[in-house]
Parts: C-alpha cells; structure tokens; sequence
C-alpha cells in the first residue's frame, strides 16, 4: 500500500471511469489505484528517482502501455538509470503475472 508521503506528492482526483490509466490532454498520466482514486503524475515534473512511480504502477496494476509510456518519459529527461529500472521492472511484474495465470 502506497504511503501518505507518496499521495500528498501526487495529484488525487475523485474516481473516475477509465481502464487503469488515460493520458490527459496535457504533459501527464492518470493512474486508478483500485478503483477508488486517481493518481495524476505531471510528466514534466518527474522524480529522477522512480521509486515512488513504481509503487504505483504496481499498486495501480497497470497496463503495459503505462509502464512504457512513464519509462518513456524518464528516457526523453535523460533520467536513463530510472528508464531502465522502470523497464525491467514492468518485466519482472508482467512475468510474474504470467507465472501467476499460469500463461
């Protein structure tokens, strides 16, 4: 579960109708955390160090599109190092989701 330090960083809307995560119509990315809240992450405004948008990316269970969108976005910052800890770790949960289906 996601800390209080980690919301307050983050913007909260009130839930909204969505997959798991929408692009806004600016520089940011919606994240539903189990259905009852929205996280909105400001894609210009990122953390050089990603651990607090994994927690959320694997609290929010998200989509593979997200995962690649945010590593994306770290790349183009040149935050490489977060680039590609956010990769391999959208490798390490989607195996571990293909584990658990039995895929």
């Amino acid at each position: 579960m996601i800390g209080v330090g980690i919301r307050n960083k983050y913007l909260l809307q009130p839930n909204v109708d969505m997959d798991d995560a929408t692009v806004g119509s600016g520089r940011s990315i919606d994240i539903e955390l189990g259905g009852q809240e929205v996280i909105t992450i400001d894609l210009g405004d990122l953390d050089p160090n990603p651990e607090d948008v994994l927690d959320l990316l694997k609290e929010g269970q998200c989509k593979v599109s997200v995962w690649t969108r945010l590593a994306s976005e770290y790349w183009r910052r040149d935050f490489l190092a977060a680039a590609e800890t956010i990769a391999r770790a959208a490798i390490e949960c989607m195996c571990y989701e293909c584990d658990a289906r039995g895929d």
